[in-house]
Protein backbone atom coordinates (compact mmCIF):
# COMPACT_ATOMS: atom_id res chain seq x y z
CA UNK A 1 0.00 0.00 0.00
CA UNK A 2 3.14 2.38 0.61
CA UNK A 3 4.17 1.29 -2.64
CA UNK A 4 1.36 2.42 -4.23
CA UNK A 5 1.17 6.18 -2.28
CA UNK A 6 5.31 6.60 -2.93
CA UNK A 7 4.22 5.81 -6.81
CA UNK A 8 1.18 8.08 -7.09
CA UNK A 9 2.82 10.71 -5.15
CA UNK A 10 5.52 10.81 -7.65
CA UNK A 11 3.14 10.28 -10.86
CA UNK A 12 1.60 13.57 -9.31
CA UNK A 13 5.22 15.58 -8.96
CA UNK A 14 5.84 14.33 -12.87
CA UNK A 15 2.78 15.30 -14.20
CA UNK A 16 3.29 19.05 -11.94
CA UNK A 17 7.02 19.43 -13.08
CA UNK A 18 5.82 18.93 -17.02
CA UNK A 19 2.66 21.68 -16.60
CA UNK A 20 5.46 24.03 -14.99
CA UNK A 21 7.47 23.54 -17.61
CA UNK A 22 5.16 23.71 -20.50
CA UNK A 23 3.77 27.25 -18.79
CA UNK A 24 7.10 28.48 -18.76
CA UNK A 25 7.46 27.90 -22.74
CA UNK A 26 6.59 30.38 -25.45
CA UNK A 27 2.51 29.91 -25.94
CA UNK A 28 1.77 29.42 -29.54
CA UNK A 29 -0.92 31.10 -29.99
CA UNK A 30 0.62 34.11 -28.28
CA UNK A 31 4.34 34.57 -28.98
CA UNK A 32 6.72 36.69 -26.58
CA UNK A 33 7.87 39.76 -28.85
CA UNK A 34 10.96 40.96 -27.26
CA UNK A 35 10.85 44.73 -27.74
CA UNK A 36 12.52 46.53 -30.13
CA UNK A 37 15.80 48.92 -29.00
CA UNK A 38 16.06 52.74 -29.51
CA UNK A 39 18.77 53.66 -31.13
CA UNK A 40 19.89 57.10 -29.52
CA UNK A 41 22.79 59.57 -28.99
CA UNK A 42 24.96 62.15 -30.51
CA UNK A 43 26.41 62.95 -33.93
CA UNK A 44 28.83 65.75 -34.57
CA UNK A 45 31.41 66.84 -37.48
CA UNK A 46 33.17 68.65 -40.10
CA UNK A 47 31.88 70.73 -42.99
CA UNK A 48 33.59 71.90 -45.78
CA UNK A 49 31.18 74.12 -47.37
CA UNK A 50 31.12 75.17 -50.81
CA UNK A 51 28.71 78.42 -52.46
CA UNK A 52 28.41 78.31 -55.64
CA UNK A 53 27.83 81.59 -56.82
CA UNK A 54 28.90 84.29 -58.98
CA UNK A 55 28.77 87.62 -57.23
CA UNK A 56 29.98 91.48 -58.32
CA UNK A 57 32.27 93.65 -55.84
CA UNK A 58 30.33 96.51 -57.65
CA UNK A 59 27.46 96.99 -59.84
CA UNK A 60 28.45 97.59 -63.66
CA UNK A 61 25.73 100.19 -63.89
CA UNK A 62 27.25 103.60 -64.19
CA UNK A 63 31.39 102.48 -64.08
CA UNK A 64 33.13 104.81 -65.47
CA UNK A 65 36.10 102.50 -65.98
CA UNK A 66 36.68 100.54 -69.15
CA UNK A 67 36.63 97.22 -66.95
CA UNK A 68 33.94 95.84 -65.90
CA UNK A 69 34.03 95.20 -62.40
CA UNK A 70 35.82 91.73 -60.64
CA UNK A 71 33.38 89.15 -59.80
CA UNK A 72 33.31 86.80 -56.83
CA UNK A 73 33.54 83.15 -57.59
CA UNK A 74 32.31 80.11 -55.66
CA UNK A 75 33.49 80.14 -52.01
CA UNK A 76 34.03 78.13 -49.39
CA UNK A 77 35.24 77.67 -46.29
CA UNK A 78 34.93 75.05 -43.02
CA UNK A 79 31.90 74.79 -40.91
CA UNK A 80 31.00 71.86 -38.74
CA UNK A 81 27.53 70.66 -36.95
CA UNK A 82 26.59 68.87 -34.03
CA UNK A 83 23.01 67.46 -32.87
CA UNK A 84 20.83 64.33 -32.30
CA UNK A 85 21.06 61.07 -34.45
CA UNK A 86 18.25 58.11 -34.36
CA UNK A 87 18.34 55.50 -36.19
CA UNK A 88 15.41 52.37 -36.92
CA UNK A 89 15.62 49.13 -38.00
CA UNK A 90 14.02 47.79 -40.84
CA UNK A 91 12.04 44.41 -40.78
CA UNK A 92 13.58 41.65 -37.80
CA UNK A 93 15.96 43.76 -36.37
CA UNK A 94 18.29 41.07 -35.23
CA UNK A 95 19.37 40.63 -39.03
CA UNK A 96 18.45 43.58 -40.38
CA UNK A 97 20.21 45.44 -43.04
CA UNK A 98 18.61 48.20 -43.72
CA UNK A 99 17.37 51.26 -41.54
CA UNK A 100 15.96 54.66 -41.46
CA UNK A 101 18.65 57.57 -39.60
CA UNK A 102 17.41 61.06 -38.56
CA UNK A 103 19.19 63.42 -36.93
CA UNK A 104 18.13 66.87 -35.62
CA UNK A 105 21.47 69.61 -36.04
CA UNK A 106 23.14 72.48 -35.65
CA UNK A 107 24.97 73.14 -38.37
CA UNK A 108 27.67 76.14 -40.05
CA UNK A 109 27.70 76.53 -44.03
CA UNK A 110 29.95 79.54 -44.06
CA UNK A 111 31.92 81.23 -47.19
CA UNK A 112 35.27 83.27 -47.87
CA UNK A 113 35.61 85.03 -51.33
CA UNK A 114 38.47 86.88 -52.11
CA UNK A 115 39.97 88.49 -55.74
CA UNK A 116 42.99 90.35 -55.52
CA UNK A 117 42.58 94.01 -57.60
CA UNK A 118 44.92 94.91 -60.17
CA UNK A 119 48.13 97.07 -59.25
CA UNK A 120 47.33 100.57 -60.32
CA UNK A 121 49.98 102.77 -60.81
CA UNK A 122 50.08 106.55 -60.14
CA UNK A 123 51.98 109.83 -59.84
CA UNK A 124 52.35 111.27 -56.48
CA UNK A 125 54.22 114.01 -54.94
CA UNK A 126 56.77 112.66 -52.64
CA UNK A 127 58.71 115.17 -49.84
CA UNK A 128 61.75 114.80 -48.91
CA UNK A 129 61.68 115.39 -44.77
CA UNK A 130 65.07 116.16 -44.38
CA UNK A 131 65.33 119.04 -47.36
CA UNK A 132 61.72 119.55 -47.81
CA UNK A 133 61.72 119.15 -51.39
CA UNK A 134 59.12 117.12 -53.46
CA UNK A 135 59.58 114.85 -56.48
CA UNK A 136 57.41 112.89 -58.63
CA UNK A 137 57.17 109.13 -57.94
CA UNK A 138 55.24 106.74 -59.43
CA UNK A 139 54.07 104.27 -57.28
CA UNK A 140 51.93 101.27 -57.35
CA UNK A 141 48.57 100.49 -54.95
CA UNK A 142 47.11 97.09 -54.71
CA UNK A 143 43.90 96.44 -53.38
CA UNK A 144 41.89 92.92 -52.24
CA UNK A 145 38.46 92.27 -52.55
CA UNK A 146 36.91 90.30 -49.35
CA UNK A 147 33.48 88.71 -49.00
CA UNK A 148 32.95 86.61 -45.83
CA UNK A 149 29.08 85.22 -46.05
CA UNK A 150 27.90 83.57 -42.40
CA UNK A 151 25.83 80.67 -42.96
CA UNK A 152 23.88 78.99 -39.63
CA UNK A 153 21.00 76.01 -39.71
CA UNK A 154 19.34 74.03 -38.18
CA UNK A 155 19.01 70.51 -39.95
CA UNK A 156 16.64 67.73 -40.54
CA UNK A 157 18.09 64.79 -42.10
CA UNK A 158 16.18 61.74 -42.69
CA UNK A 159 18.25 59.00 -45.07
CA UNK A 160 18.10 55.48 -45.81
CA UNK A 161 20.69 53.24 -44.85
CA UNK A 162 21.44 49.97 -46.49
CA UNK A 163 24.45 47.28 -45.65
CA UNK A 164 24.51 45.43 -49.33
CA UNK A 165 27.31 43.12 -47.93
CA UNK A 166 26.41 40.29 -45.69
CA UNK A 167 28.71 40.06 -42.48
CA UNK A 168 30.25 43.79 -43.56
CA UNK A 169 29.31 46.74 -41.10
CA UNK A 170 30.10 48.86 -43.98
CA UNK A 171 26.41 50.93 -45.21
CA UNK A 172 25.40 53.57 -47.97
CA UNK A 173 23.08 56.03 -47.28
CA UNK A 174 20.85 58.74 -49.70
CA UNK A 175 18.18 60.80 -48.23
CA UNK A 176 16.83 64.74 -48.38
CA UNK A 177 17.99 67.15 -45.81
CA UNK A 178 16.13 70.30 -44.87
CA UNK A 179 17.52 73.00 -42.81
CA UNK A 180 16.05 76.62 -41.77
CA UNK A 181 18.72 79.39 -41.76
CA UNK A 182 19.22 80.96 -38.40
CA UNK A 183 21.79 83.38 -40.28
CA UNK A 184 22.84 84.91 -43.54
CA UNK A 185 24.69 87.69 -44.00
CA UNK A 186 27.46 88.77 -45.66
CA UNK A 187 30.90 90.80 -45.00
CA UNK A 188 31.86 92.52 -47.98
CA UNK A 189 35.76 94.76 -47.50
CA UNK A 190 38.23 95.88 -49.90
CA UNK A 191 41.57 96.45 -47.80
CA UNK A 192 44.68 98.28 -49.13
CA UNK A 193 47.48 95.98 -49.48
CA UNK A 194 50.12 98.22 -50.73
CA UNK A 195 52.10 100.59 -50.67
CA UNK A 196 51.80 99.58 -46.53
CA UNK A 197 52.03 103.29 -45.55
CA UNK A 198 49.51 104.67 -47.23
CA UNK A 199 45.41 105.29 -46.67
CA UNK A 200 42.41 105.75 -48.48
CA UNK A 201 41.21 109.08 -48.81
CA UNK A 202 38.13 109.94 -47.36
CA UNK A 203 35.91 111.65 -49.68
CA UNK A 204 33.77 114.25 -48.48
CA UNK A 205 30.33 112.58 -48.94
CA UNK A 206 30.39 108.35 -47.98
CA UNK A 207 27.39 106.12 -49.45
CA UNK A 208 25.26 104.82 -46.67
CA UNK A 209 26.07 101.57 -45.41
CA UNK A 210 29.76 102.23 -46.17
CA UNK A 211 32.40 102.57 -43.45
CA UNK A 212 36.68 102.79 -42.94
CA UNK A 213 38.38 101.43 -40.22
CA UNK A 214 41.64 99.78 -39.45
CA UNK A 215 43.60 103.42 -39.30
CA UNK A 216 41.46 104.07 -43.67
CA UNK A 217 43.21 101.09 -44.77
CA UNK A 218 40.11 98.83 -45.14
CA UNK A 219 36.76 99.78 -46.43
CA UNK A 220 33.31 98.00 -45.38
CA UNK A 221 31.15 98.28 -48.80
CA UNK A 222 28.14 96.22 -47.46
CA UNK A 223 27.28 93.99 -43.86
CA UNK A 224 24.41 92.87 -42.39
CA UNK A 225 21.70 90.27 -44.38
CA UNK A 226 21.80 89.21 -47.68
CA UNK A 227 19.36 90.89 -49.80
CA UNK A 228 16.33 88.71 -50.79
CA UNK A 229 17.27 85.95 -49.08
CA UNK A 230 15.50 82.60 -48.14
CA UNK A 231 15.17 81.02 -44.80
CA UNK A 232 14.12 77.62 -46.39
CA UNK A 233 17.28 75.28 -47.82
CA UNK A 234 16.72 71.71 -49.25
CA UNK A 235 18.97 69.00 -50.67
CA UNK A 236 19.64 66.15 -50.65
CA UNK A 237 22.53 63.68 -48.99
CA UNK A 238 24.72 60.86 -50.07
CA UNK A 239 27.26 58.88 -48.41
CA UNK A 240 29.09 55.78 -46.70
CA UNK A 241 29.51 54.67 -43.44
CA UNK A 242 30.81 52.23 -40.99
CA UNK A 243 29.39 50.81 -38.01
CA UNK A 244 32.11 49.72 -35.33
CA UNK A 245 29.80 47.83 -32.32
CA UNK A 246 31.29 48.21 -29.17
CA UNK A 247 28.46 46.62 -26.60
CA UNK A 248 25.27 48.03 -26.14
CA UNK A 249 27.38 51.14 -28.26
CA UNK A 250 28.13 51.60 -31.72
CA UNK A 251 30.19 54.13 -33.39
CA UNK A 252 29.49 55.49 -36.83
CA UNK A 253 32.41 57.18 -38.95
CA UNK A 254 30.77 58.32 -42.28
CA UNK A 255 31.30 60.55 -45.18
CA UNK A 256 28.45 62.58 -46.95
CA UNK A 257 28.18 64.75 -49.72
CA UNK A 258 25.19 67.15 -49.59
CA UNK A 259 24.31 69.12 -52.39
CA UNK A 260 21.96 72.45 -52.10
CA UNK A 261 18.93 72.17 -54.49
CA UNK A 262 17.54 75.51 -53.56
CA UNK A 263 19.34 78.95 -54.12
CA UNK A 264 19.88 81.12 -50.91
CA UNK A 265 19.09 84.16 -52.43
CA UNK A 266 15.78 84.65 -55.39
CA UNK A 267 18.18 87.28 -56.83
CA UNK A 268 20.73 85.06 -58.27
CA UNK A 269 21.56 81.26 -58.86
CA UNK A 270 23.40 80.37 -55.28
CA UNK A 271 23.46 77.15 -54.20
CA UNK A 272 25.31 76.16 -50.79
CA UNK A 273 26.35 72.30 -50.21
CA UNK A 274 28.97 70.71 -48.33
CA UNK A 275 31.09 67.57 -48.05
CA UNK A 276 30.49 66.62 -44.64
CA UNK A 277 32.55 64.19 -42.18
CA UNK A 278 30.93 63.00 -38.90
CA UNK A 279 30.73 60.26 -35.87
CA UNK A 280 27.28 59.48 -35.12
CA UNK A 281 27.61 57.33 -31.25
CA UNK A 282 24.06 55.54 -30.64
CA UNK A 283 23.01 53.27 -27.95
CA UNK A 284 20.57 50.80 -28.02
CA UNK A 285 18.29 52.01 -25.17
CA UNK A 286 16.24 49.16 -23.81
CA UNK A 287 12.03 50.60 -22.65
Amino acid sequence: MRINVLKFSLFVLFCATIQLTAQQEENPLMPHQERRPIFLGPVFGYNRSMHSVSLKTYPDANNVNNDPCPTFENGNDNGFFVGLTYEHLLGDYKNSNSSIIARVMYQTMPAYLEIGGKRYPQVVDVVDPGTGLSTEQTIYSTILNTNQVKYDLVTLDVVYKINPFEGITLGFTIGPTFDFALTKTLDQRVLLVEPRNAQFKIPDTIPPGMRYINNNRTLVIKEGDIPNSSSIRFGIKVGAQYEILMGAFYFVPGIAYNFGVTNLSSDQSWRVSALQIGLDIRYAWRR
